[in-house]
């Protein structure tokens, strides 16, 4: 009879021990997969910032473009990637493009300018 109560008290001990340690693999499990989904709906709202801060930029660049009495615009086109702004597209005089990309880095949040506006000739 005592070595039942021995065998039955080991067993609970084992049971105890096993389930908690299960327990506990169960919770850094849990703990590890919270921490994941954090970081990956942190690097997401990143991104979407990201790519609103370029949309942003982009209607600021175009709106600021269009609405300067200094330009003579025929047709600017503006993107926006990480905060560098590209511009393309004609213009009708050699000072506009300069201009266009002096407007451009003037706007807060821009951090570069890369120009390929050229001028429209008659010719093309």
């Amino acid at each position: 009879m005592k070595n039942l109560r021995i065998a039955s008290l080991i067993a609970g001990v084992f049971t105890a021990t096993l389930g908690s340690a299960a327990v506990a693999a169960t919770v850094e499990y849990a703990q590890q997969h919270a921490e994941n989904a954090a970081s990956s709906t942190e690097t997401a709202v990143e991104e979407t910032k990201g790519y609103l801060s370029d949309a942003a930029l982009t209607t600021k660049v175009k709106s600021t473009i269009l609405a300067s009495d200094a330009l003579n615009v025929i047709e600017i086109n503006v993107e926006t990637s990480n905060g560098i702004v590209q511009l393309s597209g004609f213009v009708k005089q050699e000072e506009d493009i300069d201009t266009a990309e002096r407007i451009s880095r003037g706007i807060e949040g821009v951090k570069d300018v890369k120009n390929d506006i050229k001028v429209k000739t008659e010719a093309s």
